[in-house]
């Protein structure tokens, strides 16, 4: 009989909670099928089935597990499903027969009678209850509704049986004006004093704080910054659009993601991480891209694999499905993790430079910024150009001051002639 494991979603992921459970104990199920929804620390996805067979569930939703432990196990199609623990029974009356107590039984103060358990606090987030009425809604429709306002019993569930999904709380927290939203419940919230407020941190927010502080306290970094001209590289890119199939979103992320790859072959060193006092040097080229969730605040990084064989389209593309996938919620086996190096670009927002914190294990991280339209001096004339600064962040343990600008000096070649990003991969 299989076991079901906990599956590491991401880099930064040591343990996941059932959301909610598809199936029961005892149901047939076929691989592929959707046996569970899981939480980690940056998204919820799907749990699926390998194996076709008869489910056993291991551990109850709304109780976290370790990463590799077993959750559940799917038994052979048609034998009995083995029977799940018992549930301690509550204390039996006393007896009404004539039998003689025993000197122990004196002793003992007659039973009382069972009080009802509490319930776990995301039994109670599932089940819950607002005037009279029984409300059903998964933890993180709950959580989502706290977050964003939204009042729950107004709500109409597209889920089994009518329960309130995640989905329905974005749809209703989108269509109402922000004026009509509540400000967040107690239970995200508590009052500090007349001029501050303190907020609780998702469990995503409170991974980035814990890692980003172990980042700038543990890695001695330096930055290096370029220049690079990119009037080709813009240029190219509306051609791209305008002509070729499949290239109609091509962004300089893109182009960014290309160049990168191609430099990274070139200078090993860069795609290689500290570890345990030695040099671990990375066979696969898989780039991350740091980007917002689309619903509040954090960070997700979507992972593009083995992008330095992959042409400019293919890594457009499938940039475009790893980050819609993570935004999502529902990103894929492998879409979080495997980073090997990192671009985090903020220039979209009008930002001209900054610095980037380096995520380990990766060993650099290049910050981009917008470009912008200035006089550039060319052949000896003033002309216009557009200029894009880079700055890349650096583990000064694995590579120094000299691999750093050879790196970033390949980036910005490849940058300023664009046409080496679009040849087909060797």
């Amino acid at each position: 009989m299989p076991d079901i494991n906990m599956p590491k979603l991401s880099d930064t992921m040591e343990e996941g909670t059932i959301v909610e459970w598809k199936k029961k104990s005892g149901d047939e199920v076929k691989t592929g099928e959707v046996l569970a929804e899981v939480e980690s620390d940056k998204a919820t996805f799907d749990l699926e089935a390998d194996a076709d067979g008869v489910l056993q569930i291991l551990v109850d939703q709304g109780v976290p597990a370790k990463i590799g432990a077993p959750i559940a196990r799917i038994g052979e199609a048609g034998a009995e499903a083995p029977p799940q623990k018992a549930k301690p029974k509550a204390p039996e009356p006393p007896s009404t027969s004539a039998e003689k107590p025993t000197p122990a039984q004196k002793s003992e103060p007659p039973p009382e009678a069972p009080k009802e358990k509490p319930a776990p606090a995301r039994q109670q987030a599932q089940d819950g209850q607002q005037d009279g009425r029984e409300i059903k809604a998964s933890p993180l429709a709950r959580r989502l509704a706290e977050e964003m306002g939204v009042d729950l019993a107004s709500l109409k569930g597209s889920g089994p049986e009518g329960r309130i999904v995640k989905e329905d709380v974005i749809a209703a927290g989108g269509s109402r004006p922000k004026s009509d939203r509540r400000r967040p419940t107690p239970t995200t919230e508590r009052a500090a004093g007349p001029d501050v407020e303190v907020v609780e941190p998702t469990r995503m927010q409170a991974t980035i704080a814990r890692r980003m502080a172990e980042s700038k306290s543990t890695v001695p970094e330096f930055q290096v910054t370029v220049e690079a001209r990119v009037d080709l590289a813009v240029s190219l890119r509306q051609q791209l659009k305008d002509s070729v199939a499949g290239a109609e979103k091509v962004t300089m992320t893109d182009f960014l993601v290309r160049a990168c790859a191609l430099a990274l072959r070139k200078f090993p060193e860069v795609n290689s991480s500290w570890v345990d006092g030695k040099f671990q040097r990375k066979r696969a080229v898989n780039i991350g891209l740091a980007v917002a969730p689309s619903q509040g605040m954090g960070l997700l990084v979507p992972v593009v694999h083995d992008a330095d064989i992959k042409d400019l389209i293919q890594i457009s593309i499938e940039s475009r499905q790893v980050i819609e996938r993570a935004r999502s919620g529902r990103p894929g086996e492998g879409d979080l993790t495997g980073a090997t190096f990192s671009i985090s670009n903020l220039g979209m927002f009008g930002v001209d430079e900054f610095t980037a914190i380096i995520n380990p294990p990766e060993a650099a991280i290049l910050a981009v910024g917008a470009i912008k339209d200035v006089p550039v001096v060319e052949d000896g004339r003033i002309v216009p150009g557009k200029v894009m600064r880079m700055t890349l962040s650096v583990d000064h343990r694995v590579f120094y001051g000299a691999t750093a600008a050879q790196f970033m000096a390949e980036v910005k070649r490849l940058l300023e002639n664009p046409v080496t990003l679009v040849v087909p991969p060797s």
